[in-house]
């Protein structure tokens, strides 16, 4: 491993495409409920249409490992941020559920190809530095999600259409892909076999948890705004804040999380954390709106390191090779991000969205029973 590759060049950059990344996904939250009232669509029909994200990253995140050693990993990082930048825009514009589901397939094609090319290039910075780096990434992400929900959730308040707010989010992406340009890794030759390969062992409870972990960030980030706006009365200009408040509580916790992680160890932090993230949403479904606000805002905090975590017991585990592992844990884990949106709404139509939510608490419960066997075997699996 190019010892170059942890410089601080290198990690700058990292970070800036974990900004990006995040920022450009988070951008599509204050811009749901526009699209779902321009489409005109129950929550049962809208939900069916968000699974076409899921789609997307579920056909496209399997090649994404190997189209990086093919082309490079700087090219793929490249080319999916600005078709993500540019899809974001088609999304708040287009009127036709047809032309919208497609669209959105390729909004998670790029998302999920962008996930798994930007983690290879943490793992191999992470590596080259020789020093835990992948909460402090992952913070990034956070930030980039704070700044993408926030940013856009102003600008609506300040009376721009939803398709303005979106372009400017869109050329703000771009513009930061291209300062990171220079120190995204160019190939992936110095990292072992970074394709496919179906989870084996404890690389299978690896992605199980990281896909529940996921699944409760995918459902935070095309519901939390509609949940304020069903079940407290929120208007749709205001309703991002509960994603807003969620990502930063993630964005705060995740720039510690590998302090946190020396300090309490791996464990401590993902049980503990799901602990407190299933407190947070048992808030949010039974306090009046303040009460849900601080809610969402827990359940962030107890999120926060969730993935980087798991994601560094699928790197030292011994089950499967380290990049293979963690494509595999990345791909399984982000499908939950993109399947969660669809769960919801369907669970909201035969239901109700307020008893919807209280599946993303059980999902917490599952974590907290089952964190500590994942990390300590994950360490230890030869």
């Amino acid at each position: 491993m190019p010892t170059t590759f942890g410089s601080a060049a290198y990690q700058r950059a990292t970070r800036l495409t974990f900004f990006t990344l995040g920022f450009t996904m988070a951008a599509w939250a204050p811009l749901v409920a526009y699209a779902k009232q321009r489409l005109q669509l129950d929550d049962g029909a809208f939900g069916s249409l968000l699974l076409c994200i899921g789609l997307g990253s579920l056909i496209s995140m399997p090649f994404a490992g190997r189209l990086a050693q093919a082309i490079g990993l700087r090219c793929v990082l490249q080319v999916a941020g600005v078709a993500f930048s540019a899809a974001l825009v088609a999304l708040a514009v287009l009127d036709s559920p047809a032309a919208f589901g497609l669209m959105l397939f390729i909004f998670g094609a790029c998302l999920g190809v962008g996930d798994i090319g930007m983690n290879l290039q943490a793992a191999m910075v992470e590596k080259a530095a020789n020093k835990p780096l992948m909460s402090g990434f992952h913070g990034l992400f956070s930030v980039g999600a704070f700044a993408g929900a926030a940013g856009v959730t102003l600008l609506l308040k300040q009376g721009l259409a939803p398709v303005q707010a979106a372009l400017a989010a869109a050329l703000l992406a771009v513009t930061l892909l291209a300062l990171a340009y220079r120190n995204q890794i160019r190939r992936l030759d110095a990292l072992d076999d970074a394709t496919f390969q179906w989870p084996k062992g404890v690389v299978m409870l690896l992605a199980g948890l990281a896909f529940i972990c996921l699944l409760v960030e995918g459902a935070m980030l095309d519901w939390s705004a509609l949940y304020l706006n069903g079940v407290h009365r929120v208007s749709l200009d205001s309703a991002g804040i509960a994603y807003s408040l969620f990502t930063l509580a993630m964005a705060c916790v995740r720039l510690v999380g590998d302090r946190l992680a020396q300090w309490l160890g791996d464990t401590v932090l993902l049980v503990g954390g799901a602990a407190l993230a299933l407190i947070g949403l048992v808030m949010a479904q039974t306090l009046p709106l303040t009460g849900a606000l601080l809610g969402f805002t827990l359940a962030g905090l107890g999120l926060a390191n969730a993935v980087p975590v798991l994601f560094r017991a699928a790197l030292s585990q011994r089950r499967m090779p380290a990049a293979s592992s963690l494509s595999a844990v990345a791909t399984l884990g982000y499908l939950g991000v993109l399947l969660g949106p669809g769960f919801i709404g369907h669970l909201s139509q035969w239901t109700s969205l307020h008893s919807a939510f209280w599946a993303l608490a059980a999902a917490m419960l599952v974590l907290a029973l089952l964190g500590r066997a994942a990390v300590s075997t994950g360490h230890q699996a030869p």
